[in-house]
């Protein structure tokens, strides 16, 4: 089974030529010689030939030398005049951890750049054997040496790679991915949903499920989701069913949320489900609250004031105030977006109640004093920084220096608050219509139901 990428390097190539030409990670472990007889290796090693190297660390160059590959590089893009834009191509060949020795990848990995690009491209092919599973990594320049065009970076360029490799992965014996995954979570998401934290994709999951639980058959789970801010395509002659969030442009098919959000999957779902699900439905549509005279966090948030009452409030909404958890498809649509930004608005909350700012004329006066503190210490950095410069004693350099630590330490605080402050403005207007549009709707559900506000 070989996994392959392929992406662009823009900037310089000397990075990921270093990276792949890394000795740590191409050494063959396996016949590194012991302590004692490291000497006679080395003597060994310099007397080898350049193919016995390459064979011995499993790099290889095709068109190219290994060790002058960036100067190669750029000398043919001086050539044809092509020195800007993206620099190189870097892509990516693993195997299943076992199935394939270091000798054998790279035999596969050099055969597979020379069919793809050795007969336009210079490449460089190194076989990293520092994990379980041995991959190749190819640096290929992004001019070619034939007749300057670069290197075109598509779907089809994609296309060709997975399919030769799979091609030579069968000729060898190994095995492949008979239906590749396509596109995964970005590693960003990824950590996000590790930590247990809001992302638009956990949040989709709980839609679907709140909704395939209320359902019977797929007309109302539409409506259950539509409900919840999504717009559906459930189409059942297309492949894949997708969901919009609400606030977003961009779909999400079912079927990357996991298993259970394939099409199939969920249909399964909502068409074994117990008739009961419309009691409940009903139920949960028509649930009146318990009168009960209780005092509640949201009795204290309201009886403060100002931007700190607006912030405390919307982060209890959100449900990121201590000892109080909000179930992300219970939230209104309008506060649905603003669930991925639960950290920074409670960081702004707690900057208002630390600085005791309750209007906007408290925060125009916070900005212009911490404004002219900055200016005032910034000021006394430079010329301590001037000091420094000047012909005077170690001593008074190494105190001069110190300070200079501690006024940009105590910089990065202003300068910070500064920011929150910033964002506090531009945000706090929006932040008011959306608990207004809230409040709205709510007091028109009670209306209905006709259950009186305490």
């Amino acid at each position: 089974m070989a996994v392959t990428r392929i992406w662009r390097i823009r900037g310089n190539a000397s990075a990921p030529l270093a990276y792949v030409e890394d000795t740590e990670k191409t050494k063959n472990r396996g016949t590194e010689p012991a302590a004692d007889d490291k000497a006679l290796s080395d003597v060994i090693d310099y007397a080898s030939n350049r193919e016995k190297t390459d064979l011995q660390f499993y790099t290889t160059g095709i068109n190219c030398n290994v060790t002058a590959a960036k100067d190669q590089f750029d000398t043919v893009k001086m050539r044809f005049g092509k020195e800007g834009g993206i620099v190189a191509g870097h892509c990516y060949q693993s195997f299943r951890e076992g199935e394939v020795s270091a000798a054998e990848a790279h035999e596969i990995g050099v055969e597979l750049a020379r069919v793809l690009w050795g007969d336009r491209f210079q490449i460089i092919v190194a076989t990293h054997l520092n994990t379980k599973h041995f991959h190749n990594h190819f640096v290929l320049n992004s001019v070619s040496f034939c007749d300057g065009n670069r290197f075109h970076f598509c779907n089809e360029a994609y296309r060709n790679l997975r399919e030769t490799s799979d091609r030579l992965c069968k000729e060898h014996g190994l095995s492949i991915i008979e239906k590749p995954e396509g596109k995964r979570l970005n590693m960003n998401i990824y950590k996000m949903e590790q930590a247990g934290m809001p992302t638009r994709y956990n949040i989709a999951r709980q839609a679907i499920d709140e909704a395939v639980s209320l359902s019977l058959n797929m007309e109302e789970f539409a409506g259950e989701l539509k409900k919840r801010g999504y717009v559906c395509k459930l189409d059942p002659k297309h492949k894949y069913w997708s969901i919009v969030p609400s606030g977003w442009n961009k779909s999400i098919r079912t079927y990357r949320l996991g298993e259970e959000y394939t099409k199939e999957r969920i249909m399964e779902r909502v068409y074994g489900n117990d008739p009961s699900v419309r009691t409940e439905r009903i139920r949960q549509a028509y649930r009146t609250p318990n009168n009960y005279n209780l005092k509640r966090r949201i009795d204290k948030i309201m009886g403060r004031t100002g931007l700190e009452k607006l912030y405390l409030r919307y982060c209890y909404e959100l449900g990121y105030l201590p000892k109080y958890t909000q179930r992300p498809t219970k939230l209104h649509i309008v506060l649905k977006e603003d669930l991925l930004k639960c950290d920074m608005y409670s960081e702004e909350a707690k900057f208002l109640v630390r600085h005791k700012i309750e209007t906007d004329a408290d925060l125009g006066s916070f900005v212009v004093g911490t404004k002219d503190t900055v200016e005032k210490l910034t000021g006394e950095r430079e010329e301590l920084r001037k000091m420094v410069k000047r012909n005077i004693s170690e001593l008074d350099r190494d105190a001069a220096r110190e300070k200079i630590k501690e006024l940009t330490d105590k910089l990065k605080v202003y300068r910070k608050d500064l920011r929150l402050a910033g964002d506090i403005g531009e945000r706090s207007n929006g932040m008011e219509k959306n608990l207004e549009t809230v409040d709205r709707e709510r007091t028109e559900v009670r209306e209905r139901k006709g259950v009186k506000s305490i």
